[in-house]
Protein backbone atom coordinates (compact mmCIF):
# COMPACT_ATOMS: atom_id res chain seq x y z
CA UNK A 1 0.00 0.00 0.00
CA UNK A 2 1.31 3.44 -0.92
CA UNK A 3 2.10 5.78 1.92
CA UNK A 4 0.53 9.20 2.18
CA UNK A 5 2.72 12.02 0.94
CA UNK A 6 2.48 15.57 2.17
CA UNK A 7 2.60 16.67 -1.47
CA UNK A 8 -0.75 14.90 -1.91
CA UNK A 9 -2.30 15.83 1.43
CA UNK A 10 -1.61 19.57 1.33
CA UNK A 11 -3.41 20.40 -1.95
CA UNK A 12 -6.31 18.06 -1.19
CA UNK A 13 -6.73 19.48 2.30
CA UNK A 14 -6.59 23.05 1.03
CA UNK A 15 -9.14 22.23 -1.67
CA UNK A 16 -11.48 20.78 0.97
CA UNK A 17 -11.20 23.89 3.13
CA UNK A 18 -11.64 26.31 0.24
CA UNK A 19 -14.49 24.28 -1.25
CA UNK A 20 -16.25 24.19 2.10
CA UNK A 21 -15.83 27.94 2.53
CA UNK A 22 -17.17 28.65 -0.95
CA UNK A 23 -20.12 26.31 -0.42
CA UNK A 24 -21.03 27.93 2.88
CA UNK A 25 -20.70 31.42 1.45
CA UNK A 26 -22.86 30.66 -1.58
CA UNK A 27 -25.49 29.08 0.68
CA UNK A 28 -25.54 32.10 3.00
CA UNK A 29 -25.87 34.49 0.06
CA UNK A 30 -28.61 32.38 -1.53
CA UNK A 31 -30.77 32.33 1.59
CA UNK A 32 -33.41 35.04 1.63
CA UNK A 33 -33.65 36.95 4.91
CA UNK A 34 -31.71 34.32 6.87
CA UNK A 35 -34.19 31.53 6.14
CA UNK A 36 -31.51 28.82 6.08
CA UNK A 37 -30.74 26.95 9.25
CA UNK A 38 -27.18 26.46 10.41
CA UNK A 39 -27.43 22.75 9.71
CA UNK A 40 -28.21 23.27 6.03
CA UNK A 41 -25.24 25.61 5.65
CA UNK A 42 -23.02 23.05 7.35
CA UNK A 43 -24.27 20.23 5.13
CA UNK A 44 -23.68 22.21 1.93
CA UNK A 45 -20.25 23.20 3.21
CA UNK A 46 -19.26 19.59 3.92
CA UNK A 47 -20.56 18.31 0.58
CA UNK A 48 -18.85 21.03 -1.44
CA UNK A 49 -15.62 20.46 0.48
CA UNK A 50 -15.73 16.74 -0.30
CA UNK A 51 -16.42 17.39 -3.97
CA UNK A 52 -13.52 19.85 -4.20
CA UNK A 53 -11.15 17.48 -2.38
CA UNK A 54 -12.15 14.58 -4.63
CA UNK A 55 -11.54 16.60 -7.78
CA UNK A 56 -8.17 17.87 -6.67
CA UNK A 57 -7.22 14.41 -5.42
CA UNK A 58 -7.91 12.89 -8.84
CA UNK A 59 -5.80 15.53 -10.56
CA UNK A 60 -2.93 15.08 -8.09
CA UNK A 61 -2.87 11.30 -8.53
CA UNK A 62 -2.99 11.52 -12.32
CA UNK A 63 -0.19 14.10 -12.37
CA UNK A 64 1.92 11.90 -10.07
CA UNK A 65 1.39 8.84 -12.26
CA UNK A 66 2.30 10.71 -15.43
CA UNK A 67 5.48 12.10 -13.85
CA UNK A 68 6.50 8.65 -12.63
CA UNK A 69 5.94 7.21 -16.10
CA UNK A 70 7.90 10.02 -17.71
CA UNK A 71 10.82 9.50 -15.31
CA UNK A 72 10.86 5.73 -15.86
CA UNK A 73 11.11 6.17 -19.64
CA UNK A 74 14.31 8.21 -19.42
CA UNK A 75 12.96 11.67 -18.81
CA UNK A 76 13.75 13.18 -22.20
CA UNK A 77 11.18 15.58 -23.61
CA UNK A 78 9.34 14.38 -26.71
CA UNK A 79 11.11 16.80 -29.10
CA UNK A 80 14.48 15.11 -28.53
CA UNK A 81 16.20 17.95 -26.69
CA UNK A 82 18.15 16.95 -23.59
CA UNK A 83 16.33 17.59 -20.31
CA UNK A 84 19.30 19.08 -18.43
CA UNK A 85 22.50 20.98 -19.23
CA UNK A 86 24.55 17.94 -18.16
CA UNK A 87 22.80 15.82 -20.79
CA UNK A 88 23.50 18.51 -23.40
CA UNK A 89 27.24 17.98 -22.94
CA UNK A 90 26.90 14.24 -23.31
CA UNK A 91 24.76 14.49 -26.43
CA UNK A 92 27.41 16.32 -28.45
Amino acid sequence: MARLRYTFAVPVGLAALIGGFIGATVTRVGCVDSTCAGLSILMVSVVSGLVAATGVGIVVVLADRSLREWRSEGGDPPDGHPSSPQDAGEAE
